[in-house]
């Protein structure tokens, strides 16, 4: 997909598009009216296309979020009790006389705490060291239970401010829960590696379509690592795999891996 990679649009019959913009994290009813006039308060049923929209979302590599509410219970009904909150957004008036009107359903905050996934394995990739004497931890030595280990604070791993992989030109598509991996599968960076508060506050990385855009926002900082995508991965092709070396420069530092968990992570989209 191109641009609804990160604009996911569902046609209901004849009626104007309602989306998921992972970029904002929003969920977008469109409303349109032919009345002159219209003054476009919330209309009836608008709740009810806001949850079938959410319903429609991309949670992560397998599921939409209907199919991770199917299966967690609790926090389906949660989510059935709550209020969603939402604000008037864009309005146009098209040629023919109709007026569109576009209503935002936050994602983050009380949304996005319902559907947070179960993290995986948190496994460190590259050369390690002991937390306790700072030496390379040899790979066929067994790490004791309770032991984190550490990066080996590698030379070449610069100051980096964040991380931004481009995935442009893979045919990639935004969910709310992407991975980074290496080929073998391990995780370079997703629910395992993010902080919750801030997954819940400001989305698991940020959504951009060029360097500038990703700069400007802040999010990667001044001088992200950029990194090449390899491919993508998993039914919904929001997965995103790089290779070895790139991924050990990611966990080459702890500057780095706080970087990750504090979501300091985009992606760069068609």
């Amino acid at each position: 997909m191109n641009l609804s990679a990160v604009l996911l649009a569902v046609m209901v019959g004849s009626t104007p598009a309602d989306t998921a913009d992972y970029s904002r994290y929003v969920v977008i009813v469109t409303v349109s009216d032919h009345r002159p006039g219209t003054g476009f308060d919330a209309p009836a049923g608008l709740i009810e296309r806001a949850r079938a929209q959410l319903n429609r979302t991309l949670h992560d590599r397998d599921r939409t979020v209907g199919d991770f509410l199917a299966v967690h219970d609790r926090p389906a009904r949660r989510l059935g009790r709550m209020t969603l909150e939402h604000r008037r957004g864009d309005v146009r008036f098209t040629s023919d006389g109709t007026t569109e009107a576009d209503f935002e359903f936050p994602l983050t905050g009380a949304v996005m705490e319902q559907l947070l996934p179960v993290p995986g394995p948190k496994r460190l990739l590259g050369r390690v060291a002991c937390p306790c004497c700072g030496r390379e931890w040899p790979d066929e030595q067994p790490v004791p239970n309770g032991l984190e280990l550490v990066p080996l604070e590698l030379t070449e791993v610069a100051n980096f401010t964040g991380v931004l992989v481009d995935v442009r030109g893979l045919d990639y598509q935004a969910a709310l829960f992407p991975r980074i991996i290496i080929p073998s599968g391990d995780e370079v960076y997703g629910p395992a590696f993010a902080d919750k508060d801030t997954v819940i506050t400001r989305g698991i990385v940020g959504y951009y379509k060029d360097r500038n855009e990703a700069l400007q926002d802040g999010r990667t900082g001044s001088n992200p690592l950029i990194i090449r995508a390899l491919a993508v991965e998993g039914p919904n092709r929001c997965d995103v795999k790089v290779t070895d070396r790139d991924a050990a420069l990611v966990h080459g530092s702890q500057r780095n891996l706080d970087h990750l968990t504090r979501c300091r992570v985009g992606l760069l989209v068609d």
